[in-house]
């Protein structure tokens, strides 16, 4: 590419631009707008970085292993009473605490080791239509826990 003719208008032209004095404040103008391109710049490496931690935090958060729920109070299940509708998954059932004759369980088929005419205290389901449909016992003794 040794052309002397190309050389010398190439001179020629670094000459002519030379010469020419940039505006006024034009220097100015163009690092102010380099500073706001990289601020831009910053900001978005800030928000990369927040978005980045956020999800971070969310998944140690979804990942972490759920506490075991608290053992529940020793509860015993109600016990069917005999000869009765299971009960409907739609229906509501009120639970009532109340004495109950052993006479009574004794007919409906309960075994117990109490005298006939004692009372016992226990939860009753009653189901919506007001029928008993189980039973839990409350004060047997553990010696008297023979319901079958």
């Amino acid at each position: 590419m040794n052309n002397p003719q190309l050389e010398s208008k190439m001179r020629n032209l670094a000459e002519r631009v030379a010469a020419i004095e940039p505006p006024e404040g034009l220097e100015d103008a163009v690092m102010a707008a380099f500073d706001r391109a990289q601020r831009r710049r910053r900001g978005r490496w800030l928000a990369l970085g927040g978005a980045l931690a956020a999800s971070l935090v969310a998944g140690a958060l979804l990942s972490r292993p759920i506490p075991a729920p608290a053992p529940a109070v020793e509860s015993q299940a109600f016990y069917p009473i005999p000869y009765t509708p299971p009960l409907e998954p739609y229906e509501r059932v009120l639970v009532v605490e109340k004495q109950v004759p052993v006479d009574e369980l004794i007919a409906a088929g309960f075994h117990i080791s109490a005298a006939p005419g004692a009372t016992v205290r226990a939860d009753v389901m009653v189901s919506q239509d007001g029928r008993p449909r189980a039973i839990r016992p409350v004060a047997f003794h553990a010696s008297e826990r023979s319901l079958q």
